[in-house]
C-alpha cells in the first residue's frame, strides 16, 4: 500500500506533464495529493529493504521504515500539500506556468515523503538530493528574474556542502561498518566512538545547511523570491524540516558522539540572530522566514538539550500556523503590489483573511488556546532545571510576540481604494485554504494532550512533556501580552523600531552573505581559469588539426599520379636519409 501511496502523486505529475492541457494541471495535482492523503490511514507500520549492490562484505541497501515518528512527518506533508495546491489555484494566475509549477510541487512532495521513511543512508541521500533539486527549481521558478535565479543558486550551493558530507558519511560507513542501514550503524557506533564522532560532525554540517542553522542561515530568507506557495511548503513541512528531522532519525549517532552540546550552542546562536533579524526586517515574507529559522533553532535546541517531547510537538504544531502566515503574506503582496512592511496595508479589508491571519499570529506569539501556546510552554517547562536557559527562552518568547504583532499591525494600516478592491476579490480557493489552516491550528492544540506519547514510543519513551500547570499558563500569557503591548506602543504610537548597533553587529547576513560573496567570486575565478585552460587546449588541438589539413593539401598536390614526381621525392628522401646516417657516424 505504501508503494501505491508514494506513486500516486508521481503518476499525477506524469499525466500533467505528458497528456493534459495547462488548464487541467492544477486539478490533476490536487486529486493526486488528496488521494495520497486519503490513503494515509491505510499505511501500516513496518520496514522494507532491498540490497542495491553487494561487493564482498559491503552492502548498499535501499531501506524504509514506518514508525509513529515517521507517520507524524508523513501526515504533516500529506495534509499541507493539498492546502498548498488549493491556495495555488488563486495564486498561479498565468496558465502557461501552471503545468511546470504543479509538476515541481508534486515532485517536491514525493521527495519529502521518501525522506520521511528513510532507514538507510542511501535512501536518505536520494531523498535529500531530490529535495535540493526540486527546491532549486521552485525557488528559481520565475527564472526571468535574476534575483530569483541568484537565490536558487545560493540555496543549492549552500546545501551542496551538506550533500558532500552525507556522501562522506556513506563512504566511511561502507569502509568500516560494511552497511548503510540505520540499525546496523546504530549497533556499530556503540563500541566505536571515534567513528561516531567523525560521522556526527559530517551529519551536523549537513543538518545545519538543510535547516538553515548558523552559519548557513541566509539562504532561507533569500529563498523568499520563489512563489508564496513554495515558501509556505518549504517552511512548514518540507526541506528545512528535513534537516531538523534528521536529528531525530539519527539521534543515537549524535548521542554516542557527545556532539549534542555543540549542536545546542549553535542552535542558541541561530535563535538569537534570527530573532533579532525578524525584529528589524521589513520584507513581509522575510520576517516570517527569520521566524522559521528561529523555530528550527528552538527545535534543535530542544532535541540536543534533552527536551525531545517538547521539540517533537513544536515540530508538529509549527507546520500549521506557519503555512497560514505565508498564505496571508501572499494575499497582502498580491493586493497591495508591495513587499515592504512600510508600504503594505489593508489586511483588515477582507474579514476572512484577517481573522484567519489573526489565528496564525496568535499561535506564533504564544496565545492560549492556539498550538503555539502549548509549544512554547512545552519548550520552557522542559528546562526548569536550567534557570539560565529557562529565562533566555522566556525572553525569546517576548521578542517573538513583539515581531509577530509588529508584522500584523504594519500590514493592517489603511490602504488604497484599488487595494481594497483586490482584497475583496481574493479567490475563494485562497480563503478556503486559510480557513482550513486555521482549523488545523486548533486541532493541533488539542493534540498536545494526546500526540506525544504514542509518537515517541520505544526509543524515546523516557522523553515526556511536563504536566501543564496554572503557573505555566500565567507566565506564557504574560510573555505573549508583553510582546503585544510593546508592539502596540512601538507601531501605533510611532516609536521607531530601527535596527540598533547590536543588531547590526550580530546580523547573520553580514557574516554569511559576505563570506558567500567571496566564495562565489573564488569559484568563478577558478572556473574562469579552467575556461582559459580549456580554450588554450582547444586552440592547440585546432592548430594541430589545421596543420594536418595543410599537410594533406601539400601531399595532394604531390600525389597527382606523375611517376617522375614520385621518383624525385624518393630520391630526395634517400639522399636525406644517407646524409643523416653519415652525420650520426661522424658524431
Amino acid at each position: 500500500m505504501f508503494v501505491l501511496f508514494v506513486l500516486l502523486p508521481l503518476f499525477a505529475s506524469m499525466i500533467i506533464t505528458q497528456f493534459f492541457e495547462q488548464k487541467f494541471s492544477k486539478y490533476i495535482a490536487l486529486i493526486g495529493a488528496v488521494i495520497s492523503l486519503a490513503l494515509f490511514p491505510l499505511i501500516t507500520k513496518g520496514s522494507f529493504s532491498v540490497n542495491l549492490l553487494s561487493i564482498g562484505s559491503y552492502v548498499v541497501s535501499f531501506a524504509t521504515n514506518v514508525l509513529p515518528l515517521n507517520l507524524m512527518l508523513l501526515g504533516i506533508v500529506l495534509i499541507i500539500a493539498p492546502l498548498i495546491i488549493l491556495y495555488s489555484f488563486g495564486y498561479m494566475s498565468v496558465r502557461s506556468e501552471q503545468k511546470r509549477f504543479y509538476t515541481e510541487i508534486l515532485a517536491f512532495e514525493i521527495s519529502m515523503l521518501l525522506f520521511s521513511v528513510s532507514y538507510s543512508f542511501i535512501t536518505l541521500f536520494i531523498a535529500w538530493e531530490f529535495l535540493s533539486l526540486t527546491s532549486y527549481l521552485l525557488i528559481g521558478f520565475w527564472n526571468t528574474r535574476e534575483i530569483a535565479n541568484t537565490a536558487a543558486r545560493k540555496a543549492i550551493t549552500t546545501v551542496f556542502l551538506g550533500d558532500l558530507c552525507i556522501l562522506g558519511v556513506i563512504a566511511i560507513l561502507l569502509s568500516t561498518v560494511g552497511s548503510v542501514t540505520f540499525s546496523n550503524v546504530f549497533s556499530f557506533i556503540k563500541t566505536n566512538q571515534s567513528i561516531a564522532l567523525l560521522i556526527s560532525v559530517l551529519l551536523a554540517i549537513a543538518v545545519f545547511t538543510k535547516s538553515a542553522q548558523f552559519p548557513f542561515s541566509e539562504w532561507l530568507p533569500d529563498a523568499m523570491e520563489g512563489p508564496t506557495p513554495v515558501s509556505a511548503f518549504l517552511h512548514s513541512s518540507t526541506m528545512v524540516k528535513a534537516g531538523v528531522f534528521s536529528i531525530l532519525l539519527l539521534f543515537p549517532i549524535f548521542y554516542a558522539s557527545n556532539l549534542l552540546g555543540v549542536i545546542f550552542v549553535i542552535a542558541l546562536i541561530t535563535v538569537l540572530l534570527s530573532t533579532l533579524n525578524a525584529l528589524k526586517e521589513k520584507h513581509i515574507k522575510k520576517v516570517i522566514a527569520y521566524s522559521t529559522i528561529q523555530e528550527l533553532g528552538l527545535m534543535m535546541l530542544a532535541f540536543s538539550g534533552g527536551a525531545i517531547a517538547a521539540g517533537v510537538y513544536f515540530f508538529f504544531a509549527q507546520s500549521f500556523y506557519k503555512v497560514l502566515l505565508f498564505f496571508s503574506s501572499g494575499v497582502v503582496m498580491e493586493s497591495t503590489d508591495k513587499i515592504s512592511l512600510d508600504e503594505t496595508s489593508g489586511l483588515k479589508v477582507n474579514k476572512v483573511i484577517y481573522i484567519t491571519t489573526l489565528f496564525g499570529i496568535l499561535a506564533l506569539a504564544g496565545f492560549i488556546p492556539f498550538d503555539g501556546f502549548f509549544a512554547s510552554i512545552g519548550m520552557s517547562s522542559s528546562f526548569y532545571n536550567n534557570i539560565i536557559v529557562y529565562v533566555v527562552l522566556n525572553i525569546f518568547g517576548i521578542m517573538t510576540s513583539l515581531y509577530s504583532f509588529r508584522w500584523l499591525f504594519l500590514n493592517s494600516k489603511k490602504t488604497t481604494p484599488y487595494a481594497k478592491i483586490k482584497y475583496k476579490s481574493i479567490s475563494k480557493s485562497i480563503e478556503l485554504s486559510m480557513i482550513i489552516s486555521s482549523v488545523l491550528i486548533l486541532i493541533a492544540s488539542a493534540s498536545f494532550f494526546y500526540l506525544i506519547k504514542p509518537v515517541l514510543g520505544g526509543t524515546y519513551s523516557n522523553f515526556t512533556l511536563q504536566t501543564l500547570n496554572p503557573l505555566d499558563v500565567i507566565i506564557e500569557t504574560i510573555l505573549a501580552v508583553s510582546g503585544l503591548v510593546i508592539a502596540y506602543i512601538a507601531i501605533k504610537k510611532s516609536v521607531s523600531l530601527k535596527s540598533s548597533l547590536l543588531i547590526k553587529l550580530v546580523n547573520n547576513g553580514i557574516i554569511v552573505n559576505t563570506a558567500y560573496m567571496y566564495i562565489t567570486k573564488g569559484v568563478y575565478a577558478i572556473s574562469e581559469g579552467f575556461s582559459y585552460f580549456e580554450e588554450g587546449l582547444s586552440s592547440l588541438f585546432d592548430s594541430f588539426g589545421r596543420g594536418v589539413v595543410d599537410l594533406g593539401k601539400i601531399i595532394r598536390k604531390v600525389s597527382v599520379g606523375n611517376i617522375n614526381n614520385y621518383a624525385l621525392v624518393l630520391s630526395v628522401g634517400m639522399i636525406l636519409l644517407f646524409l643523416f646516417i653519415f652525420v650520426l657516424k661522424g658524431v
